[in-house]
């Protein structure tokens, strides 16, 4: 019996000092363990994070330049009235950053196409296609000059190819020539500078790689062009977020755009290389002044107010199908010449296609409605202007 009882007491031990070895290991295990969870979340803050905050336009603002630096809580701003040329429009008021990320998230396509909601006005090519012959860049003239640049062109040498044909349209050049070079620059442009990819030592096209607390909308003005053309050629889907470190393809603006009235015809140019024609309607005898004018400021969705003239007095909202302004708005001032003093005039879409290739405003420039989306994205209110040639 003596026996039996030691051995219980030995077991008993054995229990109590094995409980302690567990113990003493699951303790040890505990105060020593990785601590990667916390200490990973707490370098994480130190370090900032991966997705920087971008406070985009709001199309609606009068200025791009009006814009913060970073994005902050605004108290609400009343609308604006504005005389125009054709008509009024309102300026709505600044809306909240989660508003007007959904903006720029619409133009964000592969391709550089309009917006969802800028359906085209009739079956037509893709915005920016030399509509005013509706040529081909596979129609020849047979010009030598033209020929040889076609060569370079296919031989993969697309710089030299846009510097000689961009040197033929600035001289004496005959309809057809003249839309052939056209055509072909738009072509190379497309794929220089609104294509992803990007050729070596191209002076119109630069890059950039985003660093901590950079905002979409600086980045995009320090090269004279609007954020919106940014997301498009490099695929941000969000203008909200833009990735540290993430490689952008940028245009070096500013775009400028000039306009020859007696052809109806609007070309634009990233500097001074020639990049995309737009047919355009104009005003009534000879209501668009000549000269020089400057993008004042641009707006999305405007408001229609009839002017003081007009029989039918109802405030049209923006998506109101009779809205004659569609649904871009680029507000012009006069610098130069006959435009010298001149405000209220603009570049706006129309519900009037028909109108397109006719002097039947009263003084504004129409466009199709896909044709202003596209040029909405180029041109830079205080930086880029427009020429008004006879």
């Amino acid at each position: 019996m003596y026996g039996a009882r030691r051995r219980r007491r030995v077991r008993r031990t054995a229990a109590i000092i094995g409980l302690a070895v567990v113990l003493a290991v699951v303790g040890g295990w505990w105060y020593f363990r990785p601590r990667a969870s916390h200490d990973d979340a707490g370098d994480a803050a130190q370090a900032g994070p991966t997705e920087t905050s971008v406070g985009p336009v709001a199309a609606a603002i009068k200025n791009v330049a009006d814009v913060p630096v970073q994005p902050e809580a605004r108290p609400a701003q009343p609308e604006q009235v504005v005389l125009v040329a054709d008509e009024q429009v309102i300026i709505p008021a600044k809306r909240g950053a989660a508003e007007q990320a959904t903006d720029g998230a619409a133009l964000a396509t592969p391709r550089l196409e309009a917006a969802a909601d800028d359906e085209p006005d009739e079956p037509r090519s893709a915005p920016g296609d030399p509509t005013a012959a509706r040529v081909s860049s596979d129609t020849r003239t047979g010009n030598r000059t033209i020929e040889e640049a076609r060569g370079l062109l296919e031989a993969g040498k697309l710089l030299e190819a846009r510097r000689q044909l961009n040197s033929l349209l600035a001289g004496d050049l005959g309809d057809a020539e003249g839309s052939e070079v056209r055509a072909l620059l738009t072509r190379i442009a497309d794929d220089t500078v609104f294509g992803r990819r990007s050729v070596p030592n191209d002076p119109l096209v630069d890059s950039y790689t985003i660093q901590p607390g950079d905002v979409l909308v600086n980045i995009a003005r320090n090269f004279d062009v609007p954020y919106e053309i940014l997301m498009v050629m490099n695929g941000i889907p969000d203008a909200t977020k833009i990735r540290q470190d993430q490689k952008l393809k940028i245009p070096r603006g500013p775009f400028h755009a000039k306009i020859y009235k007696s052809r109806f015809r609007m070309d634009v140019y990233l500097q001074d290389v020639f990049v995309r024609s737009f047919r355009v309607g104009l005003g009534t005898d000879n209501g668009t002044p000549t000269g020089l004018w400057r993008v004042k400021n641009r707006l999305e969705n405007p408001t229609y107010y009839p002017p003081a003239s007009a029989t039918d007095k109802r405030i049209l909202p923006p998506d109101h199908p009779e809205n004659p302004l569609g649904r871009r708005w680029i507000g012009l001032e006069g610098v130069e010449g006959e435009a010298v003093g001149h405000e209220g005039f603009g570049i706006h879409g129309t519900i009037e296609p028909d109108s397109i290739g006719k002097a039947v405003s009263l003084g504004c420039i129409r466009m199709h409605n896909e044709d202003v989306a596209f040029l909405y994205m180029l041109l830079l209110p205080g930086r880029s202007t427009v020429t008004m040639l006879p």
